[in-house]
């Protein structure tokens, strides 16, 4: 969902908000629109090489992920396809602009390789995205979740993404079942999965506490609040996807 993913089309581009077909549109400002800038670029890179603190704490690190950002979409031709992958090269040095992204890089290359970590994760956000409806609604989504979303916590979703399924899981407890269905998503997914609801509820749940415990609280919270103002129909979606 991510810019380390896929390659949304340029923010700027985006000139609909009031008439998205996801609510509120697609708030305009930050960084987000930054044209390619390889002095500005280079800047940060040498503070981000002498002082880390300095280079998140004046956050830096946005604007430095939406000047590689641009300078991807400048040469990639799929830059409009919302959910063209991004190269693996850019794709990873995106990550490492951030400390969580770092850790993550890491952990793939130890467990296997980054390229193909990378293309499964790919893949699967892809089919997720692609699930939300036709490339407009992609945009506006790809576009919420890096606007809403921390890095940390991105990384984070990105990481559960890679662990894929879940083994054995005990079933949901009828209040645990009960709580899913207070929410409208839940309650249409309960419906829909009937004597699967146990099983699929308990694996979103054992899925959900994974990502949170790879977060400190405030990430945490900046995540479930933008999952939370998601409509029903994406949520569901994501919901089916998540639990098998």
């Amino acid at each position: 969902m991510s810019n380390e993913l896929t390659v949304p089309q340029n923010s700027g581009a985006v000139a609909e908000p009031a008439t998205s077909d996801l609510p509120g549109g697609v708030e305009q400002g930050g960084f987000a629109s930054l044209p390619a800038n390889s002095a500005r670029k280079a800047e940060i890179e040498a503070i981000m090489r002498s002082d880390f603190a300095r280079y998140e704490d004046e956050g830096l690190d946005k604007e430095y992920r939406a000047l590689l950002q641009a300078e991807i979409e400048a040469v990639n031709p799929d830059a409009g396809t919302p959910t063209a992958p991004t190269p693996a090269d850019n794709a990873r040095t995106l990550l490492c602009s951030s400390q969580a992204g770092q850790k993550l890089v890491y952990e793939w290359e130890r467990m296997g390789g980054f390229r193909t970590h990378l293309a499964n994760v790919q893949k699967d956000i892809g089919a997720i995205v692609r699930d939300l409806g036709n490339n407009r609604v992609q945009r506006v989504f790809l576009e919420r979740f890096n606007r809403s979303v921390p890095v940390a916590a991105e990384v984070a979703l990105i990481d559960e993404i890679a662990s894929g399924a879940l083994g054995y899981v005990a079933q949901a407890t009828q209040g645990e079942i009960d709580l899913f269905k207070t929410t409208p998503a839940g309650k249409l997914l309960a419906q829909e999965w009937g004597t699967y609801v146990p099983e699929k509820v308990a694996t979103l749940r054992a899925r959900a506490a994974r990502m949170t415990e790879r977060m400190d609280e405030d990430d945490a919270a900046d995540f479930w609040d933008w999952f939370s103002e998601l409509e029903t129909p994406v949520i569901m979606k994501i919901y089916r996807r998540m639990a098998g």
